[in-house]
């Protein structure tokens, strides 16, 4: 699809966005997208981390298998046979998979068994009868050295047990996790993002509740006054990255209601990338619910946790991946086009079938993108810092093809196979617009916090050639922040749905 295709390409000259203004954008990039590795002995940390959810997995397993291996014992099936082991671990593998999409392994500050009640006996109901009902023959469970349970109540013969084991086990691993955290040398060194009430509340809580397992090592300001909390101020939120570093932060607590509300966004933005654990605090106004997936409390401090999913190496590999197989496929199937479009732009235009423009992509590194030459710009300086070229009578009728059909496009593949591109991202800008474009919209420079794309969310829903930098700027925050493997799969069919229906200038 075409998107005005402005070069972005942060040169030294370039003005570093400022996180220290109201409204500002996130510091560069190259410290927002490092995505660090964790410091040492972070990795104990986080196997602990890993072995708590995998004990409940589990837990849960066993006392679903348990209880209907235990209700189908002495119960012929239906054909005469006996039930075979794999009944009970289908009903074992379809709790876990019900509890692991609701949530209920992930590690939580104040995990809590009353927390965890309903969802959990309402999925083991469901799988319990779910069991019962799509297979008869085990109706009706017998109670060892009693009789039949009546039809009607024999599904909670698998249930009961199995829901009791289940918060049995939780109750006594949360009271282990307590027991750690209060216990173990060292809590996670813990930032407070945000000055005022609420914030030095937020530091007397992880002082006093050991339980949490986060000690307050200093505050980041952003946009109010320091408070009187007594930690050390460690920098500005400006500085988020280089304080995580180099304090060895675990944890970054961010209190809404402490930071300037112009300066939110992009602190939550730039702690995207950061190698550590980051919680919201929310501010009082916040009606919007949060899923139970990324619910936490801080003795009763409504908490969001900030996930972001492009932060992980698999998410990272899997996009490259798809990248790397539908480009270079679409360059061995779309080779003839190709040739063609080269012999109509030789014979129009003469040699230099190719326009090579500088462009920014991932953490403001400069590449060189390829086009389909559709126009001869008079120099360097017209090709680095003319906005549009609609309309120009120097596009021959090969040219306004090209444009119309986004055919001019289509050396990108090469670009996308190189590494410079991605088949799905924001669409990359000039150096000349870059510096321009930081300097006037806020947010602007969080943009390159993913690769750059040949098609992006902002253009199939309109945001090409001369149309909003504020609004599109907005639409590709938003898919960088809630990005994942399907809304790209499904920009890509948006996309040919566009092309094909003739969208595509």
């Amino acid at each position: 699809m075409r998107a005005q295709g402005l070069s972005p390409s942060i040169d030294s000259t370039a003005p570093r966005p400022d996180l220290s203004r109201p409204g500002g954008s996130a510091p560069p990039l190259p410290h927002a997208m490092s995505l660090a590795p964790r410091r040492p002995g972070a990795g104990r940390l986080r196997i602990l981390a890993a072995l708590y959810p995998a004990c409940l997995a589990v837990a849960d397993g066993w006392a679903m298998a348990s209880a209907v291996a235990a209700a189908s014992q002495g119960v012929p099936v239906a054909d005469g046979g006996r039930p075979d082991g794999a009944l009970p671990a289908v009903a074992a593998v379809t709790v876990v998979g019900l509890n692991a999409a609701g949530g209920l392994y992930r590690v939580r500050r104040s995990p809590s068994v009353l927390a965890d009640l309903r969802p959990v006996v309402s999925r083991t109901l469901f799988v319990g009868l779910l069991v019962t009902a799509l297979l008869p023959g085990l109706l009706p469970a017998r109670i060892p050295g009693s009789g039949p349970v009546p039809d009607g109540a024999a599904w909670l013969w698998i249930a009961v047990p199995a829901g009791a084991l289940s918060l049995g086990v939780r109750a006594f691993g949360n009271a282990a996790v307590r027991i750690y955290r209060c216990r173990r040398c060292r809590s996670r060194a813990t930032l407070v993002v945000g000055t005022g009430p609420t914030a030095d509340h937020v530091v007397d809580v992880l002082r006093t509740r050991g339980e949490l397992g986060l000690a307050p090592a200093g505050q980041a300001v952003a946009g109010k006054a320091p408070g009187s909390a007594g930690l050390p101020v460690l920098g500005d939120a400006s500085d988020l990255p280089a304080i995580v570093e180099d304090h060895g932060i675990d944890t970054v607590v961010v209190v809404a209601e402490g930071v300037h509300p112009g300066r939110l966004d992009a602190v939550l933005r730039v702690s995207f990338g950061l190698a550590c654990e980051t919680l919201l605090v929310q501010p009082p106004s916040d009606v919007v619910p949060v899923a139970a997936a990324r619910r936490e409390y801080l003795a009763g401090l409504p908490c969001a946790r900030v996930d972001w999913r492009f932060r992980e190496a698999g998410a990272r590999t899997a996009k490259r991946l798809l990248d790397l197989v539908v480009a270079s496929l679409l360059l061995v199937l779309t080779a003839p086009v190709l040739a063609a479009c080269a012999l109509a732009v030789r014979a129009e235009g003469g040699p230099g079938v190719l326009f090579r423009q500088r462009r920014i992509g991932l953490g403001g590194e400069e590449f060189v993108l390829l086009k389909f030459r559709t126009l001869k710009p008079a120099d360097e300086e017209e090709a680095d810092t003319r906005w549009t070229v609609e309309g120009d009578h120097r596009v021959g009728p090969v040219g306004r093809f090209l444009r119309r059909s986004s055919l001019d496009e289509l050396p990108q593949l090469w670009n996308v196979v190189r590494g410079d591109m991605s088949l799905v991202g924001p669409r990359p800008e000039r150096p000349h617009f870059v510096e321009q474009f930081s300097r006037t919209c806020p947010g602007y420079m969080l943009r390159h916090r993913v690769p750059v794309g040949m098609t992006g969310w902002a253009q199939v829903h309109g945001f090409r050639g001369d149309t909003s930098i504020e609004l599109r700027a907005r639409l590709d925050n938003h898919y960088i922040d809630h990005w994942s493997f399907g809304a790209d799969l499904r920009i890509l069919l948006l996309t040919v749905r566009a092309v094909l229906g003739g969208d595509a200038t």
